[in-house]
């Protein structure tokens, strides 16, 4: 009856008291991939974000709701490939895509990958291009990036999604590698593995008890998502 009695007499926050120390809390949301339809797996993790976010501000805190999209990587090197030979005005901006659009054509591109060895290093070579900062990379993957983000806010306003949601996705740490690359090597603890640059952490082993790497750098000049992970 107590409890009641203040929830009655305090309508706008029903008795809860805000938080004794106001903290910065960092909410991480659905984090669907480019190029990829979301689906009833990112569902929990956004309703769970939003609602934590809500309650978490209500009591004062700053939230920063996080969406850590997956924009970077092996699968824009083979989807600007196959774009560039399949549908280059779309990959030029002249022609929009929707998102169906988009995973259709990365189906398509991931079988390729698959299949043909010269499709497959020419991927590779453009997703180096593309973390090297090549204009004409960035200008495709922007597109893809633009048009699949504008898939995913459609999906947020049906579930009322709070709009205050920042996307910071994988490429966001990509300026960032090549000082992660220098600080291990600061520290010696970056080794040359068949042309890759790798760390060797104590106790990573196969079965035979050989050292396995964790590499940080490709041999053809590319970063892993461990670099990130880092970064």
């Amino acid at each position: 009856q107590e409890q009641l009695r203040l929830m009655v007499a305090d309508p706008a926050r029903c008795a809860v008291p805000a938080a004794v120390r106001a903290q910065r809390v960092v909410v991480d949301y659905s984090s669907p991939n480019i190029a990829k339809e979301m689906h009833v797996g990112h569902l929990r993790s956004t309703i769970i974000g939003d609602c934590l976010s809500k309650l978490l501000e209500f009591r004062g805190h700053d939230v920063l709701r996080l969406n850590h999209v997956g924009d970077w990587g092996t699968q824009f090197g083979m989807l600007i490939t196959h774009l560039g030979v399949v549908a280059p005005d779309a990959l030029a901006g002249k022609v929009e895509l929707d998102i169906s659009d988009l995973v259709a054509f990365y189906k398509e591109a991931k079988q390729r990958f698959d299949a043909d060895e010269a499709f497959q290093k020419l991927a590779r070579a453009n997703v180096v291009k593309l973390q090297a900062g090549d204009e004409d990379s960035l200008r495709a993957w922007r597109m893809l990036c633009a048009q699949s983000e504008k898939a995913f806010e459609q999906v947020y306003s049906l579930l009322n999604v709070d709009k205050r949601l920042e996307t910071r996705g994988e490429s966001f740490y990509n300026p960032r590698l090549p000082s992660v690359l220098e600080m291990l090597e600061e520290q010696g603890l970056l080794e040359e593995s068949e042309g890759a640059r790798c760390v060797f952490v104590d106790g990573y082993t196969n079965r035979d008890g050989n050292r396995l790497p964790m590499i940080i750098q490709k041999s053809d000049g590319g970063y892993m998502y461990s670099t990130t992970d880092l970064a």
